[in-house]
Protein backbone atom coordinates (compact mmCIF):
# COMPACT_ATOMS: atom_id res chain seq x y z
CA UNK A 1 0.00 0.00 0.00
CA UNK A 2 1.92 2.78 -1.64
CA UNK A 3 -1.17 5.53 -2.25
CA UNK A 4 -3.16 7.49 0.51
CA UNK A 5 -6.18 8.82 -0.43
CA UNK A 6 -7.10 11.95 1.70
CA UNK A 7 -10.30 13.46 1.10
CA UNK A 8 -10.26 17.42 2.01
CA UNK A 9 -13.42 19.33 -0.19
CA UNK A 10 -15.21 19.74 2.45
CA UNK A 11 -16.50 23.38 3.02
CA UNK A 12 -16.55 23.44 6.85
CA UNK A 13 -19.36 25.59 6.88
CA UNK A 14 -20.01 24.44 11.36
CA UNK A 15 -16.95 26.21 11.83
CA UNK A 16 -17.65 29.35 10.16
CA UNK A 17 -16.11 32.38 10.66
CA UNK A 18 -13.22 30.05 11.48
CA UNK A 19 -13.23 28.36 8.18
CA UNK A 20 -14.12 31.19 5.92
CA UNK A 21 -10.06 31.66 4.97
CA UNK A 22 -9.02 28.75 6.51
CA UNK A 23 -9.18 25.01 5.64
CA UNK A 24 -10.65 22.74 8.58
CA UNK A 25 -8.19 20.62 7.84
CA UNK A 26 -5.19 22.64 9.27
CA UNK A 27 -6.81 23.94 12.31
CA UNK A 28 -4.05 22.92 14.59
CA UNK A 29 -4.27 20.61 17.68
CA UNK A 30 -2.27 21.59 19.71
CA UNK A 31 1.03 22.42 17.64
CA UNK A 32 0.18 20.23 14.43
CA UNK A 33 -3.11 20.44 12.15
CA UNK A 34 -5.47 18.06 11.76
CA UNK A 35 -3.98 16.70 8.20
CA UNK A 36 -1.18 16.23 9.30
CA UNK A 37 -1.67 13.63 12.11
CA UNK A 38 -3.15 11.95 9.47
CA UNK A 39 -0.36 11.85 7.11
CA UNK A 40 1.89 11.42 9.41
CA UNK A 41 -0.61 7.69 10.43
CA UNK A 42 -0.54 6.98 6.61
CA UNK A 43 3.28 7.30 6.67
CA UNK A 44 3.39 4.87 9.38
CA UNK A 45 1.53 2.67 8.11
CA UNK A 46 4.03 2.59 4.62
CA UNK A 47 2.49 5.09 2.37
CA UNK A 48 4.57 6.83 0.34
CA UNK A 49 2.74 9.15 -2.06
CA UNK A 50 -0.92 11.48 -0.46
CA UNK A 51 -3.53 12.14 -2.98
CA UNK A 52 -5.27 15.05 -1.54
CA UNK A 53 -8.90 15.27 -3.15
CA UNK A 54 -9.09 19.18 -2.46
CA UNK A 55 -11.51 22.16 -3.54
CA UNK A 56 -11.03 25.65 -4.29
CA UNK A 57 -9.54 27.57 -1.30
CA UNK A 58 -7.63 24.52 -0.22
CA UNK A 59 -4.40 25.34 -1.91
CA UNK A 60 -2.81 26.01 1.49
CA UNK A 61 -2.97 22.33 2.45
CA UNK A 62 -0.64 21.86 0.02
CA UNK A 63 1.78 24.66 0.58
CA UNK A 64 1.74 23.47 4.37
CA UNK A 65 3.42 19.86 3.17
CA UNK A 66 5.57 22.31 0.88
CA UNK A 67 9.52 23.88 1.81
CA UNK A 68 8.97 26.22 4.30
CA UNK A 69 8.12 29.76 3.21
CA UNK A 70 11.05 31.93 2.65
CA UNK A 71 9.89 34.89 4.94
CA UNK A 72 10.91 32.08 7.99
CA UNK A 73 14.68 32.33 8.81
CA UNK A 74 15.64 28.69 8.98
CA UNK A 75 19.02 29.71 11.20
CA UNK A 76 17.31 31.46 13.36
CA UNK A 77 14.71 29.01 14.36
CA UNK A 78 15.49 27.02 17.42
CA UNK A 79 16.58 24.23 16.56
CA UNK A 80 13.82 21.60 17.73
CA UNK A 81 11.34 23.92 15.79
CA UNK A 82 14.01 23.68 12.81
CA UNK A 83 13.68 19.78 13.36
CA UNK A 84 9.89 19.45 13.02
CA UNK A 85 10.00 21.86 9.74
CA UNK A 86 13.02 20.46 8.18
CA UNK A 87 10.87 16.80 8.69
CA UNK A 88 8.04 18.02 7.32
CA UNK A 89 9.56 19.16 4.11
CA UNK A 90 10.45 15.75 3.17
CA UNK A 91 7.60 14.11 4.90
CA UNK A 92 5.80 12.16 1.64
CA UNK A 93 5.49 13.09 -1.91
CA UNK A 94 1.83 14.81 -2.26
CA UNK A 95 -0.28 14.58 -5.21
CA UNK A 96 -3.52 17.00 -5.50
CA UNK A 97 -6.96 16.28 -7.76
CA UNK A 98 -9.26 18.53 -7.81
CA UNK A 99 -13.05 18.06 -6.75
CA UNK A 100 -15.13 20.86 -8.83
CA UNK A 101 -18.02 20.53 -7.10
CA UNK A 102 -19.03 18.43 -3.83
CA UNK A 103 -20.63 14.90 -5.36
CA UNK A 104 -19.98 12.52 -2.48
CA UNK A 105 -17.43 10.87 -0.93
CA UNK A 106 -17.33 8.03 -3.12
CA UNK A 107 -17.14 10.50 -5.92
CA UNK A 108 -13.72 12.36 -4.37
CA UNK A 109 -12.14 8.79 -3.76
CA UNK A 110 -12.96 7.93 -7.63
CA UNK A 111 -11.09 11.23 -8.78
CA UNK A 112 -8.10 10.28 -6.46
CA UNK A 113 -8.19 6.67 -8.12
CA UNK A 114 -7.55 8.13 -11.31
CA UNK A 115 -3.40 9.00 -9.84
CA UNK A 116 -3.22 5.68 -8.35
CA UNK A 117 -1.32 2.68 -10.51
CA UNK A 118 -4.43 0.91 -11.71
CA UNK A 119 -2.72 -2.99 -10.28
CA UNK A 120 -2.28 -1.18 -6.61
CA UNK A 121 -4.37 -1.32 -3.60
CA UNK A 122 -4.33 1.75 -1.44
CA UNK A 123 -6.35 3.31 1.60
CA UNK A 124 -8.48 5.92 2.06
CA UNK A 125 -8.30 8.22 5.28
CA UNK A 126 -11.10 10.54 6.56
CA UNK A 127 -9.59 13.40 7.71
CA UNK A 128 -12.30 14.53 9.97
CA UNK A 129 -11.41 11.54 12.16
CA UNK A 130 -8.62 11.65 14.34
CA UNK A 131 -6.99 8.25 15.65
CA UNK A 132 -4.56 8.03 18.58
CA UNK A 133 -3.53 4.65 19.12
CA UNK A 134 -1.75 3.81 22.43
CA UNK A 135 -1.18 0.35 21.93
CA UNK A 136 1.99 -0.41 19.67
CA UNK A 137 0.93 -0.15 16.19
CA UNK A 138 -1.70 2.59 14.85
CA UNK A 139 -5.21 1.18 13.47
CA UNK A 140 -3.52 1.57 9.35
CA UNK A 141 -0.21 -0.53 10.48
CA UNK A 142 -2.66 -3.53 11.85
CA UNK A 143 -5.24 -2.55 8.76
CA UNK A 144 -2.51 -3.39 6.39
CA UNK A 145 -0.94 -5.91 8.42
CA UNK A 146 -4.55 -7.86 7.94
CA UNK A 147 -5.02 -6.77 4.01
CA UNK A 148 -1.51 -8.70 3.42
CA UNK A 149 -2.20 -11.30 5.36
CA UNK A 150 -5.70 -11.97 3.78
CA UNK A 151 -5.31 -10.22 0.23
CA UNK A 152 -8.17 -8.35 0.93
CA UNK A 153 -10.11 -5.08 1.99
CA UNK A 154 -10.37 -4.05 5.27
CA UNK A 155 -12.32 -1.37 6.62
CA UNK A 156 -11.84 -0.13 10.27
CA UNK A 157 -15.02 -0.37 12.81
CA UNK A 158 -15.80 1.12 16.04
CA UNK A 159 -18.35 0.07 18.67
CA UNK A 160 -21.13 2.81 19.14
CA UNK A 161 -24.13 2.87 21.41
CA UNK A 162 -27.68 1.67 19.95
CA UNK A 163 -28.75 4.52 19.38
CA UNK A 164 -26.06 6.20 17.21
CA UNK A 165 -26.57 3.44 14.42
CA UNK A 166 -28.28 5.63 12.14
CA UNK A 167 -25.73 8.18 12.32
CA UNK A 168 -22.63 5.80 10.15
CA UNK A 169 -23.04 2.94 8.03
CA UNK A 170 -22.48 -0.30 9.73
CA UNK A 171 -21.26 -3.27 9.31
CA UNK A 172 -22.45 -7.04 9.90
CA UNK A 173 -20.29 -9.85 10.10
CA UNK A 174 -18.75 -13.31 11.28
CA UNK A 175 -15.47 -13.47 13.77
CA UNK A 176 -12.28 -14.44 11.53
CA UNK A 177 -9.47 -13.59 14.68
CA UNK A 178 -9.73 -11.35 17.58
CA UNK A 179 -10.67 -7.91 16.50
CA UNK A 180 -11.61 -8.90 13.07
CA UNK A 181 -14.35 -9.79 11.30
CA UNK A 182 -15.31 -11.01 7.64
CA UNK A 183 -18.17 -8.88 6.72
CA UNK A 184 -21.57 -9.77 5.12
CA UNK A 185 -23.47 -7.21 4.95
CA UNK A 186 -23.10 -3.16 4.91
CA UNK A 187 -25.74 -0.76 5.64
CA UNK A 188 -25.38 2.71 5.00
CA UNK A 189 -27.20 4.73 8.23
CA UNK A 190 -29.59 2.21 9.34
CA UNK A 191 -33.11 2.97 10.54
CA UNK A 192 -34.50 1.95 14.03
CA UNK A 193 -34.75 -1.98 13.99
CA UNK A 194 -32.43 -2.47 10.82
CA UNK A 195 -29.79 -3.98 12.29
CA UNK A 196 -28.49 -5.49 15.32
CA UNK A 197 -24.58 -4.76 14.79
CA UNK A 198 -23.44 -2.10 16.37
CA UNK A 199 -20.26 -1.99 14.82
CA UNK A 200 -19.54 1.49 12.61
CA UNK A 201 -17.59 2.50 9.68
CA UNK A 202 -14.82 4.78 11.06
CA UNK A 203 -13.30 6.32 8.32
CA UNK A 204 -9.87 4.25 7.27
CA UNK A 205 -10.09 1.96 4.31
CA UNK A 206 -7.69 -0.29 2.49
CA UNK A 207 -9.08 -1.67 -0.93
CA UNK A 208 -8.01 -3.76 -3.80
CA UNK A 209 -8.05 -2.11 -7.20
CA UNK A 210 -11.14 -3.29 -8.13
CA UNK A 211 -12.89 -0.86 -6.33
CA UNK A 212 -11.79 2.09 -9.08
CA UNK A 213 -13.56 0.42 -11.65
CA UNK A 214 -16.88 0.20 -9.31
CA UNK A 215 -16.50 4.08 -8.59
CA UNK A 216 -16.61 4.57 -11.91
CA UNK A 217 -20.11 3.03 -12.48
CA UNK A 218 -21.76 3.54 -9.42
CA UNK A 219 -24.79 5.68 -9.38
CA UNK A 220 -25.97 8.71 -7.06
CA UNK A 221 -27.70 7.35 -4.21
CA UNK A 222 -28.70 8.75 -0.63
CA UNK A 223 -28.69 12.64 -1.13
CA UNK A 224 -28.27 12.32 -4.50
CA UNK A 225 -24.48 11.87 -4.17
CA UNK A 226 -22.55 8.86 -4.64
CA UNK A 227 -21.72 7.16 -1.52
CA UNK A 228 -18.67 5.37 -1.07
CA UNK A 229 -20.99 2.43 1.38
CA UNK A 230 -22.25 1.62 -2.28
CA UNK A 231 -19.48 1.13 -3.81
CA UNK A 232 -18.46 -1.48 -1.07
CA UNK A 233 -21.90 -3.46 -1.03
CA UNK A 234 -20.90 -3.66 -5.05
CA UNK A 235 -17.50 -4.93 -4.06
CA UNK A 236 -18.42 -7.40 -1.02
CA UNK A 237 -20.44 -8.90 -3.76
CA UNK A 238 -17.49 -9.68 -5.72
CA UNK A 239 -14.51 -10.03 -2.97
CA UNK A 240 -13.99 -10.53 0.21
CA UNK A 241 -14.00 -7.19 2.65
CA UNK A 242 -12.48 -7.94 6.36
CA UNK A 243 -13.59 -4.80 9.14
CA UNK A 244 -10.98 -4.45 11.62
CA UNK A 245 -12.55 -3.61 14.83
CA UNK A 246 -10.49 -1.19 16.94
CA UNK A 247 -9.68 -1.96 20.96
CA UNK A 248 -10.64 -0.39 24.20
CA UNK A 249 -6.81 1.60 23.96
CA UNK A 250 -8.00 3.52 20.75
CA UNK A 251 -8.98 7.13 21.23
CA UNK A 252 -10.99 8.75 18.28
CA UNK A 253 -12.48 12.61 17.64
CA UNK A 254 -14.48 13.40 15.44
CA UNK A 255 -12.93 17.06 14.32
CA UNK A 256 -15.39 17.88 11.93
CA UNK A 257 -17.50 19.23 14.62
CA UNK A 258 -16.74 21.78 17.79
CA UNK A 259 -17.38 19.06 20.43
CA UNK A 260 -14.53 16.38 18.32
CA UNK A 261 -12.23 19.09 17.89
CA UNK A 262 -12.25 20.53 21.03
CA UNK A 263 -12.15 17.40 22.78
CA UNK A 264 -9.02 16.11 20.43
CA UNK A 265 -7.33 19.31 21.66
CA UNK A 266 -7.95 18.46 25.38
CA UNK A 267 -6.42 14.92 24.66
CA UNK A 268 -3.73 15.72 22.86
CA UNK A 269 -3.14 18.44 25.90
CA UNK A 270 -3.11 15.74 28.83
CA UNK A 271 -0.64 13.64 26.95
CA UNK A 272 1.74 16.41 26.47
CA UNK A 273 1.53 19.15 28.59
CA UNK A 274 2.76 19.08 31.86
CA UNK A 275 0.39 19.20 35.01
CA UNK A 276 -2.38 20.13 32.60
CA UNK A 277 -4.98 17.40 34.16
CA UNK A 278 -4.22 19.05 37.45
CA UNK A 279 -4.98 23.09 35.52
CA UNK A 280 -7.82 22.24 33.61
CA UNK A 281 -9.29 20.31 36.69
CA UNK A 282 -8.86 23.56 38.49
CA UNK A 283 -10.19 25.85 35.51
CA UNK A 284 -13.14 23.98 35.70
CA UNK A 285 -13.76 24.33 39.81
CA UNK A 286 -13.64 27.95 39.19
Amino acid sequence: MKYSIIPAAGLATRFLPASKCIPKELFPVLDKPVIQYIVEESIEAGATNVVFVSGSGKEAILDHFDKINPKFSAKNLKEDVREKVETLDDMIEVISVRQKSPQGLGHAVMKGTFVVPKEESFAVMLPDMLIFSEGESTVMQEMSRISEKYCCSVIALMEVPAESRGMYGIAEGTKVENGVIDIKKLIEKPSAGETESNLAILGRYIFTPRIAEILRTVKPGRGGEIQLTDAMVSLLAEERILGYVIDSQTRVFDTGNMEGFALANAYAALCRVPDFDRKIANLIKK
